[in-house]
């Protein structure tokens, strides 16, 4: 079982999401700091991903319009590849829909082996650019 608990410390939440995100910030020119993702996640709803054996990622959210925006999931390394993220994407979508939401939206980069999980979880591509899919879940 997994848990989401509002993140307490965003300074080591962004530390995980600059680590893991480094690879396609430098194939897009994305110059970012641990200061710029710290700015663009503190406005978000965070909360650290835990299970019996502690924290292993975190999720962030907003939530508009009927709509819940998916806006990061970061697995810490060494936890990668063992279907945490398709627990996170399940407990995303149970809390939309305790929320009455009838959609989850995200976005991804194109070359993130992310995408094909989405693909398997049922989010489908709305629209797409040179470097990211715009993917949707229908809830309800």
């Amino acid at each position: 079982m997994i848990q989401f608990i509002k993140t307490k410390d965003l300074d080591k939440s962004a530390k995980l999401t600059l680590a893991n995100m480094q690879e396609y910030y430098g194939m897009y020119g994305v110059d970012w700091t641990l200061s710029d993702v710290r700015s663009a996640i503190e406005n978000l709803e965070n909360y650290d991903v835990v299970n019996d054996d502690g924290v292993f990622g975190i999720v962030r959210l907003s939530f508009e319009n009927n709509r819940c925006q998916l806006r990061d999931i970061q697995i810490v390394s060494n936890q990668q590849n063992n279907g945490l993220g398709a627990l996170v994407i399940s407990k995303v979508t149970e809390l939309a829909r305790q929320k009455n939401l009838g959609f989850i939206d995200l976005r991804v980069f194109k070359r993130s082996p992310a995408y094909r999980l989405y693909g398997r979880l049922g989010f489908f591509t709305e629209n797409e650019d040179d470097k990211f899919y715009q993917m949707t879940l229908t809830v309800i």
